[in-house]
């Protein structure tokens, strides 16, 4: 799934700042123009990105990376079956720097910031000996960065009221995590008309959303010249105490990833049906945001009727509706994340 956002570029030419698009699900005013299907239709067909070359951007010599493989905790094992995080930044702006300049930029503040994310250059590895999936980096590890360029228009992908999804899966790189080893992160600058996007891609056992926004801040600080603005992180997995250590990591991996080096992603259904959802853009202002706080207000303030109780049987049940009871009250609750 990937999550979408619009960093514009101020008339002072700083860069980059970052303003991200609200996705609402209520009723607002649309401040977006309103267009046909075919127009979109045929919009769409006009945008293709097209590879325009590939490379690596290493971790600095001088970095200290982990001295051994960095294994998954039981808290992280599950998650090497769940599909990569992909995000999307795109940079809109009519004073934007050349795109060779902005590559160089990106290149060379990605390269400060690994130097305090090492783990984020190397693989995610099978250890046979133990078998534990494990982060394996060095300094000769390096980053895959794209370089890729789209004939569409930017203010186009980002201000259509639905969004073309197709060409936003485009904008980030391709990483196959199907079987160990894997790359844990790449990414691609592509230039547009008036723009560019910068597509990121982790695995999502190595990092959920928040770690990877971490990283993303730090690197836009190292490209902004402010290269201690964010705290380094911690790798040392002594920090991690849970019951079980080691072998409960273990024993998920054998539960959710029983063939490893290769893995089985999550289910194809549930791809699919977040393959089908659609995207859109609300534009709110503080009036919006003040009606929607308000009605949210009235909703949680109104009294909710209480369930009414059934009447209390009067003879025992039969072991039949006791074998349904029992079965039901065993079922541990599902969580959604």
């Amino acid at each position: 799934m990937i999550d979408l956002e619009l960093i514009t570029c101020p008339q002072s030419g700083t860069w980059p700042y970052v303003l991200v698009f609200v996705h609402w699900l209520g009723s607002i005013r649309r401040r977006a123009p309103v267009l046909s299907a075919h127009h979109c239709l045929l919009r769409r067909a006009m945008s293709s990105v097209r590879v325009i070359h590939a490379s690596y951007v290493n971790v600095p010599a001088t970095a200290a990376p982990p001295p051994g493989p960095i294994k998954l905790t039981a808290m992280e094992a599950p998650w090497v079956v769940l599909p990569e995080l992909q995000h999307v930044l795109l940079y809109e702006g009519q004073d934007m720097p050349p795109f060779d300049d902005i590559l160089l930029s990106l290149r060379s503040s990605l390269a400060a910031t690994l130097g305090s994310f090492a783990p984020l250059a190397g693989k995610l590895v099978h250890l046979e000996d133990t078998g534990d999936v494990a982060i394996a980096c060095s300094t000769s590890d390096g980053v895959r960065f794209v370089v890729a360029e789209c004939d569409g228009d930017m203010r186009h992908l980002a201000g259509d009221e639905e969004h073309d999804v197709r060409v936003l899966e485009r904008l980030v790189p391709g990483v196959d995590m199907g079987e160990l080893p894997t790359p844990v992160l790449a990414v691609q600058a592509t230039r547009f008309e008036g723009g560019v996007a910068v597509g990121v891609t982790v695995h999502h056992g190595v990092a959920d959303g928040r770690s990877l926004w971490t990283f993303v801040e730090a690197w836009a600080a190292a490209c902004r010249g402010e290269a201690h603005a964010v705290t380094a992180p911690s790798f040392d997995r002594s920090l991690v105490k849970l019951p079980g250590g080691e072998e409960l990591a273990r024993s998920l991996l054998r539960k959710y990833a029983p063939n490893v080096p290769k893995v089985a992603m999550l289910a194809p259904p549930l791809v699919e049906d977040c393959a089908r959802t659609t995207r859109r853009t609300f534009s709110l202002d503080s009036r919006d945001t003040s009606n929607a706080s308000r009605s949210a207000s009235s909703v949680s303030a109104k009294p909710t009727a209480r369930p009414r109780l059934a009447p209390r049987p009067t003879s025992s049940p039969s072991p039949r509706s006791l074998g349904r009871a029992s079965s039901g009250a065993s079922r541990s609750p599902r969580t959604t994340t």
